[in-house]
């Protein structure tokens, strides 16, 4: 049997708030989602003005975080001729390759991910960095 940990609720407004404080610091409008351990939806945040196409990006980039265990811009590999062409395919083509979904370790374990859409790659990646810097302080890490 295994045990595993994943986010309460409370943890992941906790990660939402702190990712919502910094898009809203660098004036991108962003679709923010904490997953758990598996990668489905524990809390999921649109922000004013955020795209609703970027609703399922966010879903997509955070199941993939949590589910393989990477972030996601570890898959530039992705593109024709290389090892993981066409992984993008998978999972119904929720398996995503862009940048702005990270898992979240905690003592080893992946606990969940993080994921943001709607600016470009390194504003996605900051708000996600605000996000975890905030739980793994809460969770004195």
């Amino acid at each position: 049997m295994h045990t595993f940990k994943t986010f309460t609720l409370a943890e992941a407004n906790l990660i939402l708030d702190a990712a919502q404080a910094k898009a809203e610091a660098i004036g991108v409008p962003q679709v923010i989602c904490v997953a758990d351990n598996a990668g489905y939806p524990i809390a999921l945040r649109r922000l004013d003005g955020g795209k609703v196409t970027s609703v399922q990006i966010a879903m997509n980039k955070a199941f993939t975080a949590a589910g393989h265990r990477k972030p996601t811009h570890n898959y530039k590999n992705a593109v024709p001729g290389e090892e993981a062409f066409g992984i993008m395919t998978q999972h119904d083509g929720r398996f995503t390759i862009f940048v702005g979904g990270f898992p979240i370790f905690v003592d080893g374990q992946c606990v969940g991910s993080v994921a943001a859409s709607g600016g470009n790659g390194e504003q996605d990646i900051a708000v996600c960095e605000a996000g975890i810097a905030a739980i793994m302080k809460h969770l004195g890490k």
